[in-house]
């Protein structure tokens, strides 16, 4: 499998600080089938901030630990999406996902749906393609999951955390994730994971429960088939 949406690079965000929990994380996601990730550290404006060149450092540090253990690692940001994204994507203060044309996209909790269907669309206007970090975390959508399908029409891919499919972020957030993948409305499922312990990589899992209740067809393509067209295209 492939994640594209993981904060184990250590000391950059809220992630790990120490690189032996980032190598501890690597060889928990490769128990768990998987083979390349996308290392997607924060950008916030006044909360995380994003040092380009520290994350290429720390990435450079890791990597003979993630090739010795059998992953490979790309380059990401989780962007928070404010009025500066495309100067902050086009003068590379951020990385879009594996040097690809994808870019991972986060919004506040609150954030109300005109705004993040402004945004999407604006990135899409300027050829990039937005990937919304875990949907099922804005009320805006959680109130009305089929502004999903309709971010899908305009271009953008729709993620879900692993996590929150098994229902490890609780019942009603299980429910509304069940309903997306059901009327496919999710394009890829990744693990958003932190550490070890509270927010850690649930990818086979994930990968287990779709397959059981939607078919292993719709498994694959969530988490192997789209996101390897990110990597690909890069």
């Amino acid at each position: 499998m492939i994640d594209i949406h993981c904060h184990l690079l250590h000391g950059v965000d809220d992630g790990p600080e120490k690189i032996e929990l980032s190598i501890a994380m690597l060889q928990f996601a490769r128990e768990q089938g998987v083979t390349d990730i996308i290392l997607t550290p924060h950008y916030r404006r006044g909360m995380f901030k994003f040092d380009a060149d520290l994350v290429k450092t720390q990435m450079i540090e890791l990597a003979p630990y993630a090739e010795e253990i059998g992953i490979k690692l790309h380059l990401g940001t989780e962007v928070h999406v404010n009025g500066d994204i495309l100067e902050y994507i086009e003068s590379h203060k951020v990385f879009t996902l594996a040097d690809s044309e994808y870019v991972l996209t986060e919004y506040g909790y609150d954030t109300e749906y005109a705004y993040i269907f402004k945004n999407t669309h604006e990135l899409l206007r300027h050829g990039y393609i937005p990937v919304i970090a875990h949907v099922e975390r804005y009320a805006c959508l959680v109130k009305n999951p089929k502004r999903l399908e309709e971010l899908q029409e305009i271009g953008a891919w729709i993620q879900c955390n692993a996590a929150a499919i098994i229902g490890e972020e609780g019942w009603g957030t299980k429910q509304f994730c069940k309903k997306a993948l059901k009327h496919g409305w999710v394009d890829i499922v990744a693990s958003d994971s932190h550490d070890k312990k509270k927010r850690k990589c649930y990818m086979e899992d994930a990968y287990d429960y779709i397959t059981e209740k939607y078919g292993e067809k719709l498994a694959y393509r969530l988490m192997i088939k789209n996101p390897k067209k990110i990597i690909c295209e890069a």
